[in-house]
This record gives C-alpha cells, sequence and structure tokens, in this order.
C-alpha cells in the first residue's frame, strides 16, 4: 500500500498520463505530424568579399556558396532587379532537374533581363557541385530551395 501512495505522488505520475477515454485524445494519436516547410528560402546580395564556402554542412552555407559565385552584371543601369528561383540539388551537390524563375523585377531598361538572368545562371554554373557533406547531401537532396538574388547596388 505504501509502494502505491509512493508511485501515484512520483513526479511522472504528476505530469499526466494521456486519457486514453477522452475522444479527442485518441484522435489526435492518428493525426500525422505537421509538414516540414515546402521550400527553403535565402537572399543572395551582390558581395564582393564574401568568403569560399570550404565544406557545406548546413543550410545558411549553400546560400553563402553561391553569394560567393555570384558576379551581378557591371553597371549601376542593373540596380533594383531581383529574380527568385526554385531549385533543388542531389545528394552530391549537382543541380537536380532544371531551375524555374518564379519572380523576376525588371530593372530600370528592357535590356537588361537577359545579363542579368544570366549572371544568375552562371553563377550556379561557377558553384556547382557544391561540396556537402555525405551526411548533410543525404538530408537535403531533392528538397526545394528558393533563391532570390537581390541587386540593390546604389545607382
Amino acid at each position: 500500500m505504501l509502494l502505491l501512495a509512493a508511485t501515484l505522488a512520483s513526479p511522472v505520475a504528476a505530469q499526466g498520463l494521456p486519457h486514453f477515454d477522452d475522444p479527442d485524445e485518441r484522435q489526435r494519436q492518428f493525426e500525422r505530424p505537421p509538414p516540414l516547410p515546402e521550400g527553403l528560402r535565402g537572399t543572395v546580395r551582390p558581395r564582393a568579399d564574401a568568403p569560399q564556402v570550404e565544406r557545406i554542412d548546413r543550410i545558411a552555407q549553400i546560400f553563402q556558396a553561391i553569394q560567393a559565385c555570384w558576379r551581378p552584371p557591371a553597371g549601376s543601369g542593373f540596380s533594383g532587379q531581383e529574380i527568385t528561383l526554385r531549385i533543388s540539388f542531389k545528394r552530391s551537390g549537382e543541380v537536380l532537374g532544371q531551375p524555374r524563375i518564379t519572380y523576376y523585377k525588371a530593372g530600370t531598361e528592357a535590356d537588361q533581363r537577359e545579363p542579368f538572368t544570366r549572371a544568375v545562371r552562371e553563377a550556379f554554373e561557377r558553384c556547382t557541385p557544391l561540396p556537402f557533406t555525405e551526411s548533410f547531401g543525404r538530408a537535403i537532396a531533392g528538397r526545394i530551395f528558393a533563391f532570390r538574388f537581390v541587386d540593390a547596388r546604389p545607382m
């Protein structure tokens, strides 16, 4: 009897056990967990002193690596342009499939679109395959990334 009283007064008992007779609690047991985010987002801005990334084992380093490779077109007229690109990677760091432009904000002149989009494409050509660690490559393979390239240099 004393053992039963000690058990009921223990910290585990104080936390409470699920109520199996509660229909709402029972329903929650069968529900799927919340989904993971569908994509990972990052902004890439021109930065002349961006350091090269040797090995990638964190998500933020992916965006840093692409930032180090991006060379926006020279000239003041390109300022203000933005491109958002959806892309996935293989575990080896290579681009998986065809990247898609999902947003484009034009600059001040119509003939600036092609050089700006070419500079973004060349950043991926220069940097890929990205140097993922083996475990990181397995973890992010096939996940969708959204890269937002913003040229906000002063005109």
